[in-house]
C-alpha cells in the first residue's frame, strides 16, 4: 500500500491569478522519508495540508494510507500525526500538559500516556523544562514542543512541515534521530524543509517543485544527475577571467567574492593548477543537494524554469 498517492492534483485558491499546485503526481511508498523541497510559496504546506485533510484538491485525486482524502477524512486524520508550519503551543500549558494532554485526546490510557510523555520529552531534551508554561519557553524549544506532541503518538503517517526551523544544531540532530527512529519502525514521513544538510540526511526520495509543478524527484543520487557535471570548484575570483573559466564547464558568481565552477573530475587538476599558480585560494568538492536545488530553481545559468 502507498502511503500517498496524488494524480493530477491542483489546488486554486479563490481570488488567486495562478494556482497553488498544478497537475502534481506523485506516489510515497510506506515506510520511507519522501521530501518536498521549494522556495517559499511553491506550494508545499498546500501539499501538506491536503494530505492532512486541512484543505481539499481544486481537481484531482490525492489518497493517504490507501484512504481519499475527501471520502474518508475522518479514517485519515485517524491515522496521521501532524507538525504544521508556523504552530504555537498553547501560551499557559507546559510541555507535558501538551504531549499527555494529545496522547489522551488521541486514546491513550493514562499510565501509557505518561511513559509515551516522560520518553518523547526526555528524548528531545524537554525533560527540565517539562513544568514551565510555554509562555516561557524560548522559540526553539516552542517548537519541540510540537515535534514532541506529533511524535508521541502511534500513528502511521507523520506530516512534518519545517519541523527543525529555529532549532539549534544539537536539537536539528535530536529530531533527526527520533524521525530516523520512526521510520525504522515502518512509519511513513512526508518532510518539507528549506535545510539541504537535513534533506540529504533524512530522505529516500525527494520532489523539488517550483510555481506549483514539479520540476524534479527522485532519490538523491538522481538528482545530483539533473547538473550535467559531478565536480564543484570554488575559486576566490580576484583576477580572474569568467570567460576563462566557462571552457571548463558552468560557471555561476556566489555573490561572496568566489566563483563556482560545475566541471567533470578531469578538469579539476587544471583548475587547481591555476589557482596555485595565481595564489587564489580554492576548493573542491562533489555536487550537492543545494547546488541542484539552485540550478534547477534559482538563477544560475542553464536553469530554465
Amino acid at each position: 500500500m502507498l502511503a500517498i498517492q496524488a494524480e493530477h492534483v491542483t489546488k486554486v485558491y479563490k481570488g488567486s491569478p495562478s494556482p497553488a499546485l498544478s497537475d502534481i503526481s506523485l506516489e510515497v511508498e510506506s515506510g520511507q522519508v519522501f521530501t518536498l523541497l521549494g522556495r517559499n510559496g511553491a506550494g508545499k504546506t498546500t501539499f501538506v495540508r491536503m494530505c492532512a485533510t486541512q484543505l481539499m484538491p481544486t481537481a484531482g485525486s490525492l489518497s493517504v494510507l490507501g484512504l481519499d482524502v475527501i471520502k474518508h477524512a475522518k479514517q485519515v486524520r485517524d491515522l496521521i500525526s501532524v507538525v504544521p508550519q508556523e504552530g504555537r503551543p498553547l501560551r499557559a500549558l507546559t510541555p507535558w500538559d501538551h504531549v499527555y494532554n494529545w496522547l489522551r485526546i488521541r486514546g491513550e490510557n493514562k499510565e501509557r500516556a505518561r511513559e509515551k510523555t516522560e520518553a518523547m520529552l526526555k528524548r528531545l531534551e524537554l525533560w527540565e523544562a517539562r513544568s514551565r508554561p510555554a509562555m516561557n519557553l524560548s522559540g526553539g524549544m516552542k517548537q519541540k514542543v510540537l515535534v514532541a506532541m506529533a511524535m508521541a503518538v502511534d500513528a502511521q503517517m507523520l506530516f512534518l512541515d519545517e519541523p527543525t526551523i529555529g532549532l539549534d544544531p544539537v536539537s536539528r540532530r535530536q529530531v533527526w534521530c527520533a524521525i530516523k527512529d520512526w521510520k525504522a519502525e515502518g512509519r511513513s514521513i512526508l518532510l518539507t524543509t528549506h535545510y539541504m544538510d537535513e534533506a540529504e540526511m533524512l530522505s529516500d526520495r525527494l520532489v523539488i517543485i517550483d510555481r506549483g509543478s514539479i520540476v524534479a524527484q527522485g532519490t538523491i543520487s538522481d538528482l545530483r544527475k539533473v547538473i550535467p557535471h559531478n565536480t564543484r570548484i570554488d575559486i576566490a575570483k580576484d583576477g580572474l577571467d569568467e570567460e576563462t573559466l566557462k571552457s571548463y564547464g558552468a560557471v555561476t558568481d556566489t555573490g561572496v567574492g568566489t566563483l563556482r565552477v560545475f566541471a567533470f573530475e578531469s578538469a579539476v587538476r587544471e583548475l587547481s593548477e591555476l589557482a596555485i599558480r595565481r595564489n587564489l585560494p580554492f576548493t573542491v568538492s562533489p555536487v550537492t543537494l543545494d547546488d541542484v536545488f539552485v540550478y534547477l530553481v534559482g538563477n544560475m545559468e542553464g536553469n530554465e524554469s
